[in-house]
Order: C-alpha cells, then structure tokens, then sequence
C-alpha cells in the first residue's frame, strides 16, 4: 500500500452525507455516518455509476446506485441488493489534526 494522503478537512464532511472526491485520478466516495468515516470506490461496478450521486442510508450503512439501485455496504464494500454483485473496494483512514487522511 502506498502512503497516507489527506482526502479532506474533517468539516467537509458533515455527518449523514457522502461525498465524492478525486485524488490521483481515483474517484472515492467518503462518508460520515455519525458513528465514524468510511471511503470506498465511487465507481458502482455494476452500473458505472458515482455512489457519491447516489442514496445514502446510515441506519442500513448502504450506498445505492443511482442508475440501477445497486445496493453497497460502506462499511465493507459489499453488495448489498441486485443488481449489484461485485463489492467496490474499501480504503483505509484515519483523522489526525482535523484531516481525513486515505491510505490508496
């Protein structure tokens, strides 16, 4: 894995959204859920879709896709409901000093 790099300020990522981000090319989808930040792949890989654009359901801990409904956990990546089948990638973080920081 490659080193840390900060996605964004802590505050730019209010509690019961998700948005989406691109660092080096890669489009990442980060939310907060209240209970803490998660980042995957924004990319459905059923629809090529941005789950960023999509629903996000925080007491389900789901993303749905906003051209077919595909269904991903946030918190693991996994689908969740058809059509999806194939889990988006997950990435690490960690906060430090008011920064989301993504390992990619």
């Amino acid at each position: 894995m490659s080193d840390w790099t900060e996605l964004c300020p802590t505050d730019a990522l209010p509690e019961g959204e998700a948005r989406g981000f691109t660092i080096d090319g890669l489009r990442l989808c980060a939310v907060n859920d209240g209970t803490g930040i998660f980042v995957v792949a924004d990319l459905c890989t059923h629809g090529q879709a941005y789950l960023s654009d999509g629903y996000f359901d925080a007491e389900e801990c789901v993303l749905e896709c906003p051209l077919h409904g595909g269904l991903f956990s946030y918190r693991d990546g996994s689908p969740q409901g058809d059509p999806a089948e194939k889990p988006v990638r997950t990435f690490p973080i960690r906060v430090e000093g008011g920064r989301v920081m993504v390992q990619l």
